[in-house]
């Protein structure tokens, strides 16, 4: 079994972190340059770093760390700002997925896939790993992590400033509303909503009372 997979990876070798420093410092050369101009050049000096990229729209003021654990698809969108990570882990983002301003996906010792048509509104954090708290004679942020995985379907939409936990799947054509926080799978074409997150509609019905926050891309 991998360090990953057991959950705690040990320090990173000298070669690891060499590499780290120079994927930052090229992804910093160009993260800022505003105009259409930015955009092409972004595609244009960072889509060799990936496993696979895609016809992508970088944002400015992106965060990216482990892109050659990420998969990228065609006409995918990540919003100014947005964190996006995948150290020692998986991402894979389906083609035509939208992730609004601010957005964070944490991949780090975990592995998430969003489906085609996905949009997630900003605000919103997905994280696939969860710390361990075990030892009360160890720091929490020196005990390592416990590892995980997020699904999440085709054509789903997620609201503003909601929180995805490790080891959840939200089905195709669901919704979730702004602000939640969910903490269990989630069956396809539902609307949730809460914290946690709780069913309080299904697609094709009335709206549920309060409506959901509409993504910006």
């Amino acid at each position: 079994m991998s360090p990953a997979a057991a959950g705690h990876t040990g320090p990173p070798g000298a070669k690891q972190r060499l590499a780290a420093a120079m994927e930052e410092l090229w992804i910093a050369l160009f993260a800022w340059v505003p105009t259409p101009v930015g955009l092409a050049l972004r595609l244009l000096a960072w889509r060799w770093l990936f496993a696979r990229c895609g016809s992508v729209r970088f944002g400015t003021g992106l965060t990216l760390a482990g892109c050659r654990q990420m998969r990228l698809g065609d006409n995918v969108r990540l919003g100014r700002g947005c964190f996006v990570t995948a150290t020692d882990g998986t991402l894979v983002l389906d083609h035509d997925v939208a992730l609004s301003p601010c957005v964070h996906v944490g991949a780090d010792a975990g592995r998430i896939e969003i489906g085609a048509h996905t949009a997630v509104g900003p605000g919103t954090v997905i994280r696939a790993a969860n710390h361990r708290i075990a030892r009360q004679d160890v720091p929490i942020m020196r005990q390592g992590h416990v590892p995980g995985q997020i699904i999440i379907e085709e054509d789903v939409w997620i609201g503003a400033n909601c929180v995805i936990t490790p080891d959840v799947r939200i089905g195709r054509g669901a919704v979730v509303g702004a602000g939640a926080v969910v903490t269990r799978n989630v069956a396809p074409f539902t609307i949730v909503g809460g914290v946690p997150a709780k069913v309080i509609g299904m697609r094709g019905t009335a709206a549920p009372q309060g409506g959901v926050a509409h993504p910006q891309h």
